[in-house]
């Protein structure tokens, strides 16, 4: 028995020594046309190879800096595949006799370029086909009969060299037992729908027994830049490959999603689609190709999901069964039943994918559900409502969708009932009894319904028509009379009117608006600009969280002792009265009479406010109590005369310019009005402050034209209107239809 052991040792002594020893006198690189001529063979494709090695545990090559040609159709430059390292294993026997035989190869962090021409064929498609007559290989040298760097020596003359024997070319050459890829990156270019190509990094992908006419199994995996273990993985078998149509290509696998989040996905995919989302999402999905039918049927499960940040609070699953004809671009959806939380959805119909955008014909179906969840995804995305808003009640819809995807045809019905909004700071919920929107391929119009809160009852109703086309109008009404204050203010905050969260207050308000007319876009932008009205206002108690009013009045006209001007904390007016008359056009909302009263004095306002923008173009006059004008410095301020002047009851009269938004004015010394009342010696008191500023502003031909103004007017053909009341009149009316010519500015 010792001796037997003996004798396998020594045997194995001996036959490790002879690899070690062949291992040695082995080069490599009298080989490199041969490996390089195999590799030409199997991929139909030009092939140069860098640096090689040689590895006998196990037995391969290993190659440095491998590029295989594309194409030349489709790129006569850049590879098809370019990468650092490529390993090539051969049969261990057959290298003992000084002869490769490829099994697999294997590339590491490969740079693979995949191009869909015009006529919808894939540059890979050729891959195995010999492109034209082979390339002219170097002869092999097995004697040795080479130079230091491995290149072949001139031969002398009667010389020969043995060459591979030429292998028959079948239909397709590409087959060997393994193909791997590992930490990949694939560049897709389809030019029938992009110029741009979509780069996907970090693949691995092992094709086994990849042959012409047999079965082959694929293992894919992509692993997602980010924390835990995201991944992605695509496991099954395919095959026989269809090389002149690589879809019709037979496939039956599983497709599961581990842990992947959709802020790592939508770096991965590079889809703005789903920028602005997060969450977690899982699945498994069979996938089935037969013909170039394919067909995914599976769940989809997302965690934690985010909307631009907004976390939803509930779960989305889907549960589907889809089929994409590659052929024609078709997609099939015949049953998607999609969940928001406990909310329930069901999709089904077809996209054409052919066109640019895709033509869709689609169901959506809800029966009586909760519209918790639907309103908490509408408001993340920026749609209807505020984000921070509750809505409660519940939701019927019957939709039939048809058409571009961007602006289809609809067709059913939405019913809402007992809907009601809350939360975000609104003091008051909000109800909605019931409203119904009836849908149909060229107009899409409401029922009157009604929208209360607390004693407050606005009466609306909204038309679009032609919504589908270049063409779309708009006929929408909002009507209320003695509406309260808290409740417009609740009813703009849930709609997420940023400027409500600026004021608070006590008080009524009458309007009557309509938005009518063209419309660039279905957009609420586009519907404001379209609004048409008058508002009526008569407010009282109000806090304006925009502005410190009087600290700004104290800057401008120089205020002795500053301190005179604090009525409230840095930010905040606070307003004892407001009333005036608010005409609305064209979304541009004018007054000419708003007077508000602060515990420093008096204003009032003429000017415009952009409903759009919240762009704010406001001459200003502030006319302060006497004593507090006496307590800032009187007659003595640092502006008096400049920025500021004192009527003859000894009260200090301050005009300003209000521009910058509702949200962030800007104050500014209105020189110009400054001017034109030492001139006219029209200075008004505490009782008239926007009458003479409205008097004055006409003699001076109005409010500082705004550019919009100008664009408005230009886009109409039609000139600022003009106040159809003579100013000289108006002025006659403020001081009792006398001139005072004899009056003196006081000193």
């Amino acid at each position: 028995m010792r001796k037997l052991f003996v004798g396998i040792a020594i045997f194995i002594g001996v036959l490790v020594a002879g690899i070690l020893v062949f291992a040695a006198t082995f080069n490599v690189n009298h080989y490199r046309s041969t490996i390089q001529s195999q590799l030409e063979r199997r991929f139909g494709r030009p092939v140069t190879l860098g640096k090689m090695h040689l590895s006998i545990f196990p037995p391969r090559f290993r190659v440095q800096d491998l590029a295989i040609a594309d194409d030349p159709s489709f790129s006569a430059d850049a590879p098809f595949v370019k990468t650092q390292q490529l390993d090539v294993a051969v049969k261990l026997m057959p290298l003992m006799h000084k002869q490769v035989e490829i099994t697999s190869l294997d590339l590491l962090k490969p740079n693979v370029n995949l191009i869909r021409n015009l006529n919808g064929t894939w540059n890979f498609a050729s891959l195995g086909h010999p492109g034209g007559p082979p390339t002219q290989q170097e002869p092999e040298n097995p004697s040795g009969n080479r130079d230091k760097e491995g290149n072949a020596k001139a031969t002398t003359q009667g010389q020969s060299n043995p060459t591979p024997e030429p292998q028959p070319e079948s239909k397709q050459q590409l087959s060997m037992e393994e193909l791997t890829i590992r930490d990949g990156q694939i560049s897709v270019l389809d030019q029938k729908k992009s110029k741009t190509p979509s780069l996907y990094d970090h693949i691995d992908v092992t094709l086994k027994d990849l042959s012409p006419d047999s079965p082959f199994t694929l293992d894919a995996a992509v692993h997602m830049a980010g924390s835990g273990t995201q991944e992605a993985r695509l496991q099954g078998k395919g095959g026989p490959i269809v090389s002149e149509k690589p879809e019709a290509t037979p496939f039956d696998g599983n497709l599961n999603l581990k842990q992947v989040k959709l802020g790592d996905l939508a770096k991965f995919l590079n889809s703005p689609v789903l920028n602005g989302t997060d969450g977690v999402i899982s699945g498994d999905v069979k996938l089935s190709n037969n013909s170039g039918k394919l067909t995914a049927h599976g769940t989809t499960d997302i965690q934690s999901a985010k909307v631009q940040g907004m976390e939803l609070g509930y779960p989305i699953s889907a549960r589907y069964e889809i089929t994409n004809d590659l052929n024609a671009d078709l997609v099939t959806i015949h049953n998607l039943a999609l969940k928001l939380g406990s909310t329930p959805f069901d999709i089904a119909g077809t996209a054409d994918l052919k066109s640019t955008p895709a033509i869709i014909d689609l169901y959506l179906r809800a029966k009586d559900i909760s519209i918790v969840e639907a309103a908490k995804l509408a408001a993340a995305s920026g749609i209807a409502i505020s984000q921070g808003t509750t809505a409660t009640g519940s939701l019927k819809a019957d939709i039939h969708a048809n058409g571009p995807a961007n602006k289809p045809a609809l067709n059913g019905n939405i019913v809402g009932t007992n809907l009601q909004l809350s939360g975000n700071g609104i003091n008051q919920p909000i109800q909605v009894p019931s409203i119904n929107l009836a849908l149909r391929p060229v107009t899409i119009q409401s029922n009157q319904f009604e929208v209360n809160s607390g004693a407050t009852k606005l009466l609306a109703q909204i038309a679009i028509h032609n919504y589908s086309t270049p063409g779309a109008t708009v006929d929408a009404a909002v009507r209320s009379s003695n509406a309260q204050l808290p409740a417009i203010i609740a009813m703009a905050k849930a709609y997420g009117v940023k400027a409500a969260e600026k004021v608070n207050g006590a008080g009524n308000i009458n309007l009557d608006m309509r938005a009518s007319g063209a419309l660039k876009s279905i957009t609420v932008a586009d519907i404001t600009r379209a609004m048409n009205g008058t508002v009526n206002l008569d407010l009282n108690d109000v806090t304006y969280s925009g502005a410190n009013i009087s600290q700004e009045l104290s800057s401008i006209a120089k205020f002795l002792n500053p301190s005179a001007a604090t009525q409230t904390s840095n930010g905040v007016t606070k307003i004892l009265k407001m009333n005036g008359n608010v005409v609305v056009k064209n979304g541009i909302a004018e007054t000419n009479n708003l007077n508000a009263k602060l515990d420093i004095g008096n204003l009032g306002a003429v000017g415009t406010a952009n409903l759009t923008d919240e762009s704010l173009n406001v001459r200003m006059t502030a006319v302060l109590t006497q004593s507090l004008s006496q307590k800032a410095g009187g007659n003595s301020v640092g502006g008096f005369m400049q920025t500021a002047l004192a009527n003859n009851q000894g009260e200090l009269v301050i005009p300003v310019l209000v521009t910058g938004t509702f949200s962030q004015p800007r104050f500014a010394p209105d020189l110009q009005q400054v001017a034109q009342m030492k001139v006219k010696q029209f200075i008004p008191n505490l009782n008239n402050p926007s009458s003479i500023t409205g008097a004055l502003q006409n003699l001076m031909g109005g409010a500082p034209a705004s550019s919009q103004d100008s664009q408005q007017n230009q886009q109409t053909g039609q000139p600022p209107q003009a106040n159809p009341q003579n100013p000289v009149q108006q002025i006659l009316d403020i001081f009792g239809k006398k001139k005072k010519s004899d009056q003196q500015p006081p000193k």
